[in-house]
């Protein structure tokens, strides 16, 4: 009986630490707790005003020196998204739907092989989701080796009008926990802008 009443106990307490832990870390408050040290967020206009979401305040357009070095002078993302260190970034490139259809189950299946062939047997995990507006996003998430770094890799893909916008996530794995949580409301924060789109 004791037993089973410290179990309830201990239960009760593990919920509320949750609880507590998914407030405190609710972007839409403004701010969230991310490998001990508090990052503001606010919603900004991205990929010339084409959409807005929820983004760190302290992410801004990733320098043409630094774009040059990571990615090089080829195939490198239309816009990149970064913190001061270049640590954390968010890419994003558009894609003619012509290339892939519109089919968002089909998009979904040729970019999951697409990565199983890039990056041979790896722990994928997928999701496919609505933001507010009913704008579907799919999404997949899994580790990536770079050099001597271990790296969550999210890749995910939503659709606007006739383009595919196809974006990446990436921050230090040890960042993972936090960050998992806070790119899935972001993701969930994308709204679509009622201007005209412009892309450069």
């Amino acid at each position: 009986m004791l037993k089973s009443y410290a179990e309830a106990v201990i239960k009760m307490m593990n919920q509320e630490k949750k609880r507590k832990e998914k407030q405190k870390n609710d972007i839409s408050r403004g701010y969230a707790e991310i490998f001990y040290d508090t990052v503001l967020f606010e919603r900004k206009k991205l990929c010339g005003g084409a959409f807005s979401m929820m983004l760190p305040v302290s992410f801004h357009s990733m320098k043409k020196g630094m774009l040059l070095l990571k990615y090089g002078t080829k195939h490198h993302p239309d816009f990149v998204y970064t913190n001061d260190k270049g640590d954390v970034n968010m890419t994003f490139s558009f894609l003619h739907c012509e290339e892939i259809g519109k089919d968002i189950l089909q998009a979904q299946q040729e970019m999951e092989q697409d990565i199983k062939e890039l990056h041979g047997n790896i722990v994928l995990e997928k999701n496919v989701f609505n933001t507010k507006q009913n704008l579907s996003v799919i999404q997949f998430s899994f580790p990536l080796q770079r050099k001597k770094d271990s790296l969550l890799n999210v890749i995910f893909l939503f659709l606007i009008k006739n383009d595919w916008v196809v974006g990446t996530f990436h921050c230090p794995d040890v960042q993972k926990r936090d960050w998992i949580n806070i790119i899935m409301q972001m993701l969930l924060s994308i709204q679509l802008e009622g201007q005209e789109k412009s892309y450069e």
